[in-house]
C-alpha cells in the first residue's frame, strides 16, 4: 500500500506542475478552459492520493492494535519509547 501511496503522490505532483505551467500560459493570453481542465484533475488527484493515505493510515492502525493484542495475550506490554505505547511516559 505505500508504493499506491508514493505512486499516487508523484502523479498529483506532475499533475500541479502542469496546471501550474497552464496558468502561467493563461497570464501570457493562452487557454482558460484549458487550464480549468488541468485544475480540476489536479483536485481529483489530491483528493485521491488523500483518500489512498487515510486508507494505508486505518490499516496501519490495525495492525498495531492486533501487534498490541499478542503482546499483552502472551505477558508482555510495550515497553515506553518503543512506539506502540503512545500513552506512556519516557
Amino acid at each position: 500500500m505505500g508504493k499506491v501511496s508514493i505512486v499516487a503522490l508523484v502523479i498529483s505532483t506532475v499533475v500541479i506542475l502542469v496546471t501550474f505551467g497552464q496558468g502561467i500560459g493563461v497570464l501570457r493570453g493562452g487557454d482558460v478552459s484549458s487550464h480549468l481542465h488541468w485544475a480540476m484533475a489536479t483536485l481529483l488527484c489530491v483528493l485521491a492520493a488523500n483518500m489512498v493515505a487515510m486508507i494505508h493510515a486505518a490499516q496501519s492502525d490495525r495492525l498495531i492494535r492486533a501487534l498490541r493484542r499478542q503482546m499483552e495475550s502472551a505477558g508482555g506490554t510495550p515497553e515506553p519509547g518503543d512506539g506502540l505505547n503512545p500513552g506512556a511516559q519516557l
